[in-house]
């Protein structure tokens, strides 16, 4: 991340769920005088810094993790080097999907009679950076919303504000995210059913 012309440069790195991610500081030329700073951050840890930063080790919790870089002299920037291995604690649920990509389809997981019932099953989406994550929802049928005795629902969360909205029964919706990442929630007897949720997300390039 040496040499761009961007003062802001961000990377997003992901791996399949169930590996962790370790980043090596190869090389620094940052400014720390100067307010120059890297960023690492994922779904369960934040961390930022400048100084002594060449052979330090970063490690992710989980299977994603973004670098932003902010430099004000030509030239400076970190050389980073990444792998990946299984990640030595179980971060996620058997029913969890991980999405990369420009786009895609978001379907309901469905268990089968004789898989052990996991309370929320999740959909998490990662595109590039300085792109927005766009759902619209295909067809959605989560059963009557006057049924009390059991609460279907799903829950969609903007990663990067940590906002979430709530959509029940048959509420057909068109949702943005404010960041890169989303993540999607499955409660109750949605995940217990033929497919009840379909939607598609596209990224949208900042502007």
């Amino acid at each position: 991340m040496t040499g761009v012309e961007s003062s802001d440069c961000t990377v997003a790195i992901g791996r399949p769920l169930g590996e962790a991610i370790t980043v090596s500081v190869l090389e620094s030329s940052l400014n720390c005088s100067a307010g120059e700073v890297v960023m690492f951050s994922g779904r369960m840890m934040w961390r930022t810094g400048c100084r002594k930063l060449p052979l330090s080790l970063i490690s992710s919790r989980t299977n994603t993790l973004i670098v932003k870089q902010r430099v004000l002299l030509p030239g400076n920037g970190v050389i980073l080097q990444y792998n990946s291995t299984t990640a030595t604690k179980k971060y996620y649920q058997d029913c969890d999907r991980q999405l990369f990509g420009p786009q895609g389809e978001i379907v309901n997981p469905v268990q089968l009679p004789d898989q052990r019932q996991e309370a929320v099953c999740r959909t998490f989406i990662n595109v590039a950076p300085r792109h927005r994550i766009a759902i619209r929802a295909l067809y959605i049928d989560l059963g009557n919303e006057s049924n009390q005795t059991h609460f279907n629902y799903v829950l969609v969360r903007d990663v990067s504000t940590m906002k979430t909205m709530v959509f029940h029964g048959k509420q057909q919706f068109f949702w943005q995210s404010t960041g890169s990442q989303a993540e999607i929630e499955f409660h109750e007897n949605v995940k217990e059913h033929q497919p009840s949720f379909w939607a598609e997300y596209h990224a949208v390039e900042l502007k």
